[in-house]
């Protein structure tokens, strides 16, 4: 569903033609909606779909989206039209388009609004998510009823959204299920280049599998993607990180920062160049070094200001990074700074995973200055923000919360709590995957879990805290999750 020019070969030249002629594309494309020319409108907006993506125009994406798919039928409302089969991209061919073609394009304009209006977490005016409410619930029901398994559409962007649909409608048991079947639906039915592209996502939203990432390297690199490249590298440079080899992490996002460089992927440099400094942060060589250390982390400091000129998103891995160094140097101060340049960015429909990722952050400064009460409030909060969806998605994100949780609750006061919350954050935490949304590096994770448990121990003694400790690992996530504030 995006211009073929922009996966592969010759994808630097075509990024290139793409921003010269931006302006005159965007100018056709607003003569397309003002005339009322659907199929003009929705081929343009799929030709420049990826482009968007690449360049992080998500406010542009949204809008061009929304407007062309507004001046035709929509597919997803009743009677509901079934997809059938088809194969190749809308693209393949010029409009005027009949038939299934024209149909998958009205399909996919709207799933590119779906995909770009997120919101899964503000607030509705009857309170509630936007998941909770029955519209919401109707539309993904519609779009998961609209297709079915074996249709090859499924398998590339943005009919890949159906898979999501039918995991957040209880469609799949878990995300590692969806990702599953994904990346199974485009090794029978994609090309090279879509098996790539699914297997990165699964490295990246599940880690622990430094497989995908090495198998989708290979095909990019076969297909010579930089793009492809160098979230490949990245995705392995993190699974290098996890398995403490520093050494081959810093190579990995060393040449993810060239590879996005030379593409011109604005968005991505600061990403890859904030992992290269937090990894190189956290060797034993620089932290020798005052000069080297001094170096990196000035150069993280330079990512995390980058990345806001670039246009990426709020929550940005850069200054997530950045906040997590200062506060595990002792700069609470200087990283609630950074915590709140990215609140600042927030819109009515940010989503609450990421607002309570940042609360659950501010929960972790706040115990590291001992103002535990405080601490509990900002971690039942983010708690509630993130719930409805990262039982679906992210649980890890629920799990992550725990740990500083035992912390805060020990330290006000309720060890009992605290030990319980141990429990089962040890118990759940290697078993949710989920490091494409890990709020914490695992020198921030291993900290806290240490600093909690040395809270917790000291107010209950040896043997009571065994007992807790116990219990807290047979609770599920969600009986746990009651226990943090």
């Amino acid at each position: 569903m995006t211009d073929p020019a922009l996966r592969g070969r010759g994808q630097t030249a075509a990024l290139a033609r793409f921003e010269s002629e931006h302006d005159n594309i965007r100018g056709a494309l607003r003569t397309a909606v003002r005339l009322g020319e659907e199929q003009e409108a929705l081929c343009l907006v799929h030709a420049l779909s990826w482009f968007w993506q690449l360049r992080n125009h998500q406010l542009e994406s949204r809008t061009w989206a929304r407007a062309a798919a507004g001046l035709g039928p929509d597919p997803f409302l009743a009677p509901l039209r079934h997809a059938e089969p088809f194969t190749g991209q809308c693209l393949d061919v010029p409009p005027p388009w009949t038939g299934e073609r024209l149909w998958e394009a009205r399909r996919g304009g709207r799933l590119l609004v779906l995909a770009t209006e997120g919101g899964e977490g503000a607030e509705g005016a009857e309170g509630g998510s936007v998941l909770e409410r029955p519209e919401t619930r109707a539309r993904l029901e519609a779009v998961v009823a609209a297709y079915r398994p074996g249709l090859p559409q499924t398998c590339r962007q943005p009919g890949a959204m159906w898979y999501f649909a039918r995991l957040m409608t209880g469609g799949f048991g878990s995300l590692d299920d969806t990702l599953a079947a994904l990346v199974g639906a485009a090794r029978e039915h994609g090309d090279d280049w879509d098996v790539a592209f699914n297997l990165l996502l699964r490295a990246k939203l599940l880690g622990e599998r430094p497989d995908d990432a090495e198998e989708a390297l290979g095909l990019f690199e076969a297909a010579d993607d930089s793009w492809g490249i160098a979230e490949s590298l990245a995705a392995r440079g993190e699974t290098y990180e996890r398995a403490g080899r520093s050494a081959e992490a810093a190579a990995d996002f060393a040449r993810a920062m060239d590879a996005a460089t030379r593409l011109g992927a604005h968005s991505q440099v600061p990403v890859f160049k904030a992992l290269l400094a937090a990894v190189r942060l956290r060797t034993r060589a620089v932290a020798d070094d005052p000069v080297a250390w001094a170096d990196a982390e000035r150069m993280l400091v330079e990512a995390a200001d980058e990345a806001g000129e670039s246009g990426a998103e709020a929550v940005s891995t850069a200054r997530l990074l950045l906040a997590q160094h200062y506060g595990n140097t002792g700069r609470t101060g200087l990283a609630r700074l950074q915590l709140g340049v990215m609140e600042g960015e927030f819109a009515d429909d940010t989503p609450g995973l990421f607002r309570g990722m940042l609360g659950g952050l501010r929960g972790w400064l706040a115990c590291e200055d001992g103002a535990y009460e405080q601490a509990t409030g900002y971690l039942a909060r983010a708690v509630r923000d993130m719930e409805v969806l990262a039982y679906l998605v992210a649980p890890y994100l629920v799990v992550a919360q725990f740990a500083p949780a035992a912390w805060a609750r020990a330290g006000s006061g309720a060890p009992e709590a605290g030990a319980r919350l141990l429990g089962a954050y040890d118990a759940h935490r290697g078993a949710l995957g989920g490091a494409g949304f890990r709020p914490y590096t695992a020198q921030t994770e291993a900290g806290v879990r240490e600093r909690a448990e040395g809270v917790v121990r000291e107010g209950l003694g040896e043997v009571a805290y065994r007992v807790h400790y116990r219990e807290g690992g047979r609770l599920t996530v969600r009986e746990a999750a009651g226990l943090v504030g």
